[in-house]
């Protein structure tokens, strides 16, 4: 009977770890803000995430990026101040060389990504009361970043 106790325990304890790393999975399939699970693309032609554009021309300097945010309501109208950068559209190409002073922006809220900006103007809707922190980098299209980011707080009332 003990034996019969021992096992049982194991059984329930192996059941609740079971339960949690399955939920853990569906969250993570469900939760895809920056569509990672669209990358993959059967019989496409495989490109090395480690392929860093080495094509920037001798004198270009590094791009720069400033925030300017108008609070009106709940709604933030976002004006992304580049220099040396010029925003391109994704055309779904991944085999495209990355061009120097090219791409696009990925977008972090309160430190939750939120997705990418092919503009550099752009509005956050509905956005609850409080203060919310806005952080913003620039990435080839290739999305490499370039390691230029700028982040701001500002408040919704």
């Amino acid at each position: 009977m003990k034996v019969f106790i021992i096992s049982m325990r194991n059984l329930i304890l192996g059941g609740i770890v079971f339960l949690i790393v399955l939920v853990a999975g569906i969250m993570l399939l469900v939760k895809d803000p920056l569509n990672v699970s669209d990358s993959y693309r059967p019989g496409g032609e495989s490109i090395p995430a480690s392929t860093v554009p080495v094509n920037k021309p001798v004198g270009t300097e590094k791009p720069s990026l400033n925030l300017d945010i108008q609070v009106d309501g709940t709604t933030a109208e976002v004006s992304l101040l580049t220099q040396n950068f010029e925003f391109i559209e994704e055309n779904g190409d991944m085999s495209m060389e990355p061009v120097y002073g090219e791409g696009h922006a990925h977008l972090y809220l309160d430190g939750e990504a939120k997705g990418m900006v092919y503009q550099p103007e752009f509005f956050l809707k509905k956005l609850p009361k409080g203060e919310h922190e806005l952080r913003v980098e620039l990435n080839y299209s290739n999305h490499l970043p370039y390691k230029v980011e700028a982040v701001q707080k500002f408040v919704v009332k």
